[in-house]
């Protein structure tokens, strides 16, 4: 599922694809800022995001063979609730 099933979804029940659209980008800025101040966002009876660091690896460019590196950078982790598994 990506962000316009769930708008899709929205508009089903009870919003305008408009409406919809505004409250799930708004949701989902609210988490950005959420990981940003705390870097842990926990939704009840959903799951919780919280931001892990990748740790830094070297890479090839496959058109020189040159060596690039990559450094460290956070990434979003989603665990889902116990009761979203359970249905």
């Amino acid at each position: 599922m990506n962000k316009d099933d769930v708008i899709r979804h929205l508009t089903r029940t009870m919003l305008d694809k408009k409406q919809a659209k505004t409250t799930v980008d708004k949701v989902f800025e609210i988490i950005k800022h959420g990981l940003k101040r705390d870097g842990k966002v926990v939704i009840s009876n959903f799951g919780s995001f919280h931001l892990k660091m990748a740790r830094p690896v070297v890479r090839r460019n496959p058109k020189t063979g040159a060596r690039v590196d990559v450094p460290a950078k956070p990434k979003i982790r989603f665990k889902p609730s116990e009761n979203i598994l359970k249905k």
